[in-house]
């Protein structure tokens, strides 16, 4: 299998009050293979979503990509003016957030705004952006598949609501879709059904998957593989059953027992 995304020597670096800079992310290199999905791991301020992030040539307020060569789908990312970043993304990668009841616009049908990307990037007409609408629905295993893009954010639940984005974030077929802990308000047993689905989706259509997560059971029920990282940096990689039945290094052991 081919490399879908390729990330060398990342660097990333925040502003710190006195205008000096702080690194965030340090010498991170990665790679992803084609239909492939691959868990960040790692505790709040790990750096984990900033390079989820990076991969779409994107960095948060106040900070900045430093170093480092992205590669995703054939793209340098870090080398794009904003107009391609622009094209970029939403078609060759998309991105689903945490909190799916933020992420809706209140005063709008669920089916206007998930064909939204499809329009906005040119890549269906209307009609055939509702239809692909509906097979995700369906590949989802949201109920009422044909009408439930009728309604509108506060008629759905949270698991549904989180289907529904990645959704969203599917309807262009992108070749990357970066997760960004978008299960942590779920309870279990939804938890464990969004995830399914969205394995199952990954899975069926080829479509490499960045997940981004603190929880080792989440890693263990969607991720091919994992990069534990700490303080910014790779902690260990490998592949999932590997990671989690023999960690290498103390901070992996921490994390694996306390899951």
């Amino acid at each position: 299998m081919t490399h879908m995304i390729s990330v060398r020597g990342l660097h990333v670096v925040g502003r710190r009050g006195d205008g000096g800079e702080v690194p965030i992310v340090r010498d991170v290199s990665l790679e992803a293979r084609r239909g492939e999905v691959l868990a960040l791991v790692g505790e709040s301020g790990s750096g984990k979503t900033t390079i989820a992030l990076a991969l779409m040539g994107y960095a948060r307020a106040g900070c900045r990509i430093s170093g480092g060569a992205i590669a995703v789908a054939g793209h340098r990312v870090d080398q794009m003016d904003a107009g391609e970043l622009r094209s970029f993304r939403g078609r060759t990668i998309s991105y689903v957030a945490q909190n799916a009841g933020s992420a809706f616009n209140p005063a709008l049908t669920l089916h206007q705004q998930v064909i939204e990307p499809a329009l906005a990037h040119w890549v269906l007409p209307r009609r055939d952006a509702e239809r692909r609408a509906i097979e995700l629905f369906r590949a989802m295993a949201l109920p009422h598949p044909e009408t439930i893009g009728a309604r509108y954010p506060h008629q759905l639940s949270g698991g549904q609501l989180q289907r529904l984005m990645a959704a969203m974030a599917l309807i262009t077929e992108p070749e990357v879709v970066v997760f960004d802990e978008p299960t942590t308000a779920l309870d279990v047993t939804t938890q464990i059904e969004v995830l399914e689905a969205f394995r199952t989706v990954l899975v069926h259509r080829g479509i490499t998957g960045i997940y981004v997560t603190h929880d080792l059971a989440v890693v263990a029920q969607v991720a091919d593989r994992a990069v534990v990282l700490r303080h910014g940096a790779v902690c260990e990689s490998g592949d999932t059953p590997e990671v989690l039945a023999r960690p290498r290094t103390p901070y992996t052991r921490e994390l694996v027992a306390a899951c």
